[in-house]
């Protein structure tokens, strides 16, 4: 058995996977506020396995024993988390970036089975991605592909400013007034329509640039609140209507991701099994 380990902004998720992808047992708690308070945390947790699969923002180092963290992780910022969770619990250990892990989890055994280019946009407290290129999750020169949190919308260089703000969590939140869990039990509320609607828009049109550049033949949306029908048929309804701005635009599919809330999880097996003897 193997624990796999998602830490986030807000809660830190966890499952007993079998090598199939079977989670045995699963929960979450609040993240935490200092790496010690993680790793002990970790460490507490009671089962039995035989190594540990970590999922976590940031930009994963070249041998991938640390993460440069930005926000609300930035405690974590190259912590040698690998090396601590090790010693303690003399187990392999292995980490990679929470979106890449998305898009290991869907490349492995999800939605992108067939797909030979393909983009995983994960929208959580921040906005992760994962990049397939020739059916390879495709990590960069330096490990940086996918970070796109960071990148900024205009050129005032402020985090206000960045696509973490504008579709993470509190993005959501300023556009509609409510949080993900709350908002589609409220979209007769014809403000909060109006917010999601808008907040799809914005959506599409990043999602439209990228797609230019990339030229993927799938798009997969995850993160909880790719759970509702409602956001992802938004987000194609928004897509389309850019065709006007976009003429050379090839429209992908855009689905949800397979796992969900899982998908973290489930790739850092997948990253796991696949790496274990290079790491």
């Amino acid at each position: 058995m193997i624990l796999t380990i998602d830490i986030g902004g807000t809660n830190i998720k966890y499952g007993l996977c079998d090598e199939l992808g079977n989670i045995q047992q699963k929960g979450e708690y609040p993240t935490l506020d200092t790496a010690d308070k993680i790793v002990q945390s970790i460490c507490d947790l009671p089962f039995e396995y035989t190594g540990i699969a970590i999922s976590m923002p940031g930009i994963v180092n070249e041998d991938h024993s640390s993460a440069f963290i930005t926000g609300k992780l930035a405690f974590l910022s190259n912590y040698p988390l690998k090396k601590q969770l090790e010693e303690i619990k003399g187990c392999k250990v292995t980490i990679e970036n929470d979106g890449r892990c998305a898009t290991w989890a869907e490349l492995g055994f999800g939605n992108l089975i067939n797909s030979k280019n393909a983009l995983v946009v994960v929208l959580g407290t921040y906005i992760g991605m994962g990049i397939v290129i020739d059916h390879k999750v495709y990590e960069g020169s330096h490990l940086l592909a996918g970070e796109y949190s960071d990148a900024h919308m205009d050129t005032e260089k402020t985090f206000k400013n960045t696509m973490a703000a504008y579709f993470g969590k509190d993005g959501l939140e300023r556009a509609t007034g409510l949080t993900g869990k709350e908002l589609f039990d409220h979209l007769d509320d014809e403000k909060v329509y109006e917010g999601l609607n808008q907040y799809c828009q914005n959506l599409a049109w990043m999602l439209s640039n990228i797609q230019l550049l990339l030229d993927v033949d799938t798009i997969l949306i995850g993160g909880g609140i790719s759970a509702q029908p409602r956001l992802i048929e938004c987000i194609k309804e928004s897509m389309k209507g850019l065709t006007q701005w976009f003429p050379t635009l090839e429209e992908p599919v855009i689905k949800a991701c397979k796992f969900n809330n899982d998908a973290n999880l489930l790739g850092a097996l997948c990253y796991y099994k696949n790496n274990t003897e290079n790491h």
